[in-house]
């Protein structure tokens, strides 16, 4: 005779950083040299998080880990943000670099940090 040790359907459990199918987050980083400012947002536009990272890998590694996934990234391309899109790369869905040129252009001169973070998702496709 067979006996169930568990009738319950199958309980399946998402951690906080697993978005549900089909969905995506998207990250606007403003990259300075010493520090990256960067603005989480969901599918609707509303932010998740936000804050500053220190500019180095081992700092990346570690606020990596703390991002809802999947993620796709949106950064204004500078002097200092080569490597940094290199080494997200491997992790992201999608990073999109844009000029200083762009970036000034959609500038409206209020909040400009937050602003610039926080626009830089424009720059990415729909999904």
């Amino acid at each position: 005779m067979l006996h169930r040790l568990n009738s319950a359907a199958t309980l399946i459990q998402r951690t906080t950083t697993e978005a549900p199918r089909g969905h995506m987050y998207y990250i606007g980083l403003d990259v300075h040299k010493k520090t990256i400012s960067y603005c989480v947002k969901d599918v609707s536009g509303r932010i998740q998080q936000e804050g500053k990272v220190g500019s180095t890998r081992r700092e990346l590694d570690c606020w990596m880990k703390t991002l809802p996934r999947p993620w796709t990234v949106a950064m204004e391309a500078t002097i200092f943000s080569g490597w940094i899109y290199d080494h997200l790369l491997p992790h992201a869905t999608q990073i999109k670099g844009s000029s200083p040129v762009d970036a000034a252009s959609d500038s409206s001169g209020e909040e400009e940090e937050r602003s610039d973070r926080c626009r830089q998702d424009r720059r990415l496709p729909a999904m």
